[in-house]
């Protein structure tokens, strides 16, 4: 009968083994049932938010245009810093009336950050023909630009450069220059002058006892359009310089300047 006995043990081990498994696997798919149902919730409760910040956004550059004729405009004003950082460009404002053709509002939709509270300040007073219904929105230009002819006897808006060459560190048995004796100005090209792009552009460069420049570096670029042009021609320079000297380095300032602007400042 021991036989038996274990046989009927077993078999009992064996079927609450199962059962509890099972069990077991259905606690696992019931967890994982809720978390899918939760997360599908969460994700549901979180889509009107995105959709109202995208409807946010949309309604900020919606402007409901009609076509207003202004009788009164006023320019905004060039401000001190934007000046120094050469800002230029078009702002474009949406500007809201009464029924007097007064402006009420004004919000801006595109154009440089350093012109927009002038520009909106100016566009306070403007004055429009009365609407045909009113509320109503337009929107508005201003466009600023640094470009202006210079004043008659103060220069030239096409652009110069101003060169420097000083020793790096002067040393015993350092070479000096005396003369030149080919020294063509780098180009200022009519794109960069169109641009109002200036400043100063810093070279080290290395005299040889022949007159010669090698070992053209930049040490404090500029600009693209005008860098390279720049170190192309300085390495064609050719000094006169005093005899018995070493190879000797010097630093080149080259500033290219548009005295219009300068004047400004």
């Amino acid at each position: 009968m021991r036989w038996i006995d274990r046989w009927a043990f077993s078999r009992l081990i064996g079927v609450e083994w199962t059962q509890w498994y099972d069990a077991q696997h259905s606690m696992t798919v019931m967890r994982a049932v809720i978390f899918v149902i939760f997360s599908a919730c969460a994700l549901s409760l979180a889509k009107p938010q995105v959709a109202l910040c995208q409807s946010a956004n949309s309604q900020r550059n919606e402007c409901a245009v009609t076509d207003l004729k202004a009788t009164k405009t006023v320019t905004g004003t060039y401000a001190e810093e934007a000046i120094k950082e050469n800002l230029e460009g078009t702002v474009v404002l949406c500007v809201t009336v009464d029924a007097h053709g007064k402006v009420i509002g004004v919000s801006p939709i595109s154009g440089p950050s350093g012109l927009l509270q002038p520009s909106m300040d100016a566009a306070r007073q403007w004055q429009f023909e009365a609407p045909p219904k009113a509320p109503a929105s337009s929107k508005i230009e201003m466009r600023y630009s640094l470009t202006k002819a210079c004043p008659e006897g103060k220069g030239s808006d096409t652009g110069e450069i101003i060169t420097t060459i000083v020793p790096t560190d002067e040393k015993a048995g350092d070479l000096k220059i005396i003369g030149e004796l080919y020294q063509p100005q780098p180009p200022y090209p009519e794109a960069a002058r169109a641009e109002r792009r200036r400043g100063q552009l810093c070279l080290s460069v290395v005299v040889n006892p022949d007159g010669t420049v090698t070992d053209v570096r930049i040490v404090k670029p500029l600009d693209d359009l005008l860098d390279k042009p720049a170190v192309e021609t300085v390495r064609t320079w050719r000094f006169k310089v005093s005899p018995g000297g070493q190879p000797t380095r010097f630093s080149v300032t080259l500033s290219f300047r548009i005295p219009c602007l300068d004047l400004m400042k």
